[in-house]
């Protein structure tokens, strides 16, 4: 992608930056499309706003084109928060042909997309994004480096549409008035020297070695995989409501994370989001084939 770098806002994490874009450009009462399922606290926090949220279910090649186009007509939506490459919790990637659909509709109905790319530094070079077809027209971009370097440097950024940059910038200003120069100084030294770059491929490579083993793993325990196993985390289907097992496991040492929790309103799920970094502990399989056994009717 490449901008001006007066279109670059720093931030304190991405999801600081999913905040300013989100208080910039809506008030309460406003219409949002969001994927279904996605990150627990994206619905969180538009509900707290006071905002309308409309789940758009995602599936393997990007958002069920239909049911955003009905409720954009429906709804008037003003955004549309997604994540294209690596998307959480299924880690689907973005198809090039849903793409320009994405972007026709947004045209259409006249609403922007704020496109989170918080894994990007983990996925193929070829990945599909929406700003970069779109050029920073309509999409709004955001990123971090804590899933790449560390949680704790709390750097990100948004790439905007010029026009948005100044409005965007003062919500910055009213809310935090600045950010961490320290760090962000830190990880622009990695980013001329050329570290980061190298690091990435280094995680990634182990992070490939992880997948694989917990794949297996998984498999051997009867778990099925939802969608193709890529990136950091894993949709795993289990076969049975994954908040049954929630406490159970918990009680036994471990901590899973329900499908319920990454829809817009909880319901019962037989899938469970897993971190393929930390899941490749057989002990961990063994207690859920276990409990499994336990907890079926």
């Amino acid at each position: 992608l490449k901008v001006d770098a007066d279109q670059i806002i720093t931030t304190l994490g991405a999801t600081q930056a999913l905040d300013l874009v989100t208080r910039t450009m809506l008030q309460p009462g406003d219409a949002v499309l969001v994927d279904e399922p996605a990150w627990p606290v994206e619905f969180a926090r538009l509900a707290q706003l006071g905002l309308r949220v409309l789940p758009v279910p995602r599936g393997a090649e990007g958002p069920d084109l239909d049911v955003m186009d009905k409720l954009a007509k429906a709804h008037a939506p003003k955004l549309y928060v997604t994540v294209s490459v690596l998307h959480n919790p299924t880690s689907a990637m973005l198809s090039p042909g849903h793409a320009h659909q994405v972007l026709r509709l947004a045209e259409t109905h006249n609403f922007h997309i704020l496109e989170d790319d918080i894994y990007g530094f983990l996925a193929p070079a070829h990945a599909t994004r929406l700003c970069v077809l779109d050029k920073l027209q309509r999409v709004i971009m955001v990123g971090s480096f804590s899933k790449i370097l560390t949680p704790s440097w709390r750097v990100g950024y948004i790439a905007a549409p010029q026009h948005l940059v100044e409005r965007i910038t003062n919500t910055k200003l009213l809310t935090s008035l600045t950010t961490a120069p320290m760090l962000e100084q830190a990880i622009a030294l990695c980013l001329e020297q050329g570290q980061l770059r190298r690091f990435s491929e280094r995680v990634t490579q182990q992070l490939d070695a992880a997948r694989a083993r917990t794949v297996q793993l998984a498999r051997q325990a009867g778990c099925q995989f939802a969608s193709e196993p890529q990136g950091l985390f894993g949709w795993v289907d289990t076969g049975m409501d994954t908040e049954r097992l929630t406490i159970p496991m918990l009680d036994a040492g471990w901590l899973i994370a329900p499908g319920a929790l990454f829809y817009a309103q909880r319901r019962p799920s037989t899938l469970m989001r897993i971190n393929f970094a930390s899941s490749q502990d057989a002990k961990f399989w063994k207690a859920l084939q276990a409990q499994r056994k336990r907890t079926a009717p």
